[in-house]
């Protein structure tokens, strides 16, 4: 039987628009918070936020903090922030994203009266970055990508029925293909001026146009010798990915690779 108190970790997703009108004041109503807070109307900025809490849950409620007190603390510091930011036109430079996510989290936090334990923020589907509280002064960075590519599953070392047994379909002797989708996380200093522009370069030009429209069994001399498993292809980006990096001050976190919408392989830094 459960035990309790236990130790907890919540996470809540705000999702915002920003807009350059009067609307967007954490006294506004959405008809769709699921989407978006408020309801957009015209033209303007979408994003999403995630906050984490951790901690001991109240034993008569079970609760760390009420979702209401979650949604107001974000919208209360991050709409103003980021309509001043966005639309203000009294700004000549703008605020690089993790450093506006440091001070975003400090407001949060102020808002909930308790110190976060992350903040993410998610500024396209495919662009996200996180401050946590055990890295204060840090951001991860996280790119996703995709790209195309055939490979064959075979073992030298089995007859081909064994292989034909073990790998089913993936042993077809011409080959199938897959629209892979890769994610690359790394670790900056909040105020580095290496960012997501940089991050980005470095994987379009030493993984996407290295595999992108390839035979990777066949085009590629990494998998020549080695079975192009998604397991493989992301331990390779990986090490391909390393070095470079951290010549630029930037950890490589983790490098998470999907063959499929079911199935992926991270590999993280040790």
């Amino acid at each position: 039987m459960t035990q309790f108190p236990i130790p907890t970790t919540l996470s809540r997703s705000v999702r915002l628009f920003i807009s350059p009108d009067g609307s967007g004041s954490i006294s506004d109503t959405s008809y769709n918070s699921f989407a978006s807070f408020p309801s957009p109307n015209g033209i303007g900025a979408w994003y999403e936020f995630e906050v984490s809490i951790h901690g001991i849950p109240d034993e008569k409620t079970g609760y760390l903090a009420t979702l209401a007190q979650l949604d107001a603390a974000v919208r209360s510091s991050v709409i103003p922030t980021l309509k001043a930011e966005l639309f203000s036109p009294t700004i000549d430079s703008r605020t690089s994203p993790s450093i506006l996510l440091h001070a975003l989290a400090t407001g949060v936090s102020k808002h909930l009266q308790q110190p976060i334990a992350s903040l993410s923020w998610k500024i396209t589907p495919f662009h996200k970055y996180l401050w946590n509280n055990e890295m204060p002064t840090k951001t991860t960075i996280t790119s996703t990508f995709e790209f195309a590519a055939s490979h064959r599953l075979n073992d030298p070392n089995r007859t081909p029925a064994e292989n034909q047994s073990f790998f089913g379909k993936c042993n077809k002797l011409n080959g199938h293909g897959h629209n892979y989708r890769i994610a690359v996380s790394i670790v900056v200093l909040t105020d580095s001026t290496f960012g997501m522009a940089g991050l980005e370069e470095i994987v379009d030009r030493l993984v996407i146009e290295r595999f992108d429209h390839m035979n990777l069994n066949i085009d590629c001399p990494e998998f020549r010798a080695t079975n192009p498993s998604v397991e493989h292809i992301a331990a390779v980006c990986f090490d391909l990915l390393k070095d470079p990096l951290a010549n630029h001050s930037a950890e490589l976190k983790s490098v998470r690779l999907w063959e499929t919408s079911k199935t992926s392989a991270t590999i993280e830094a040790s």
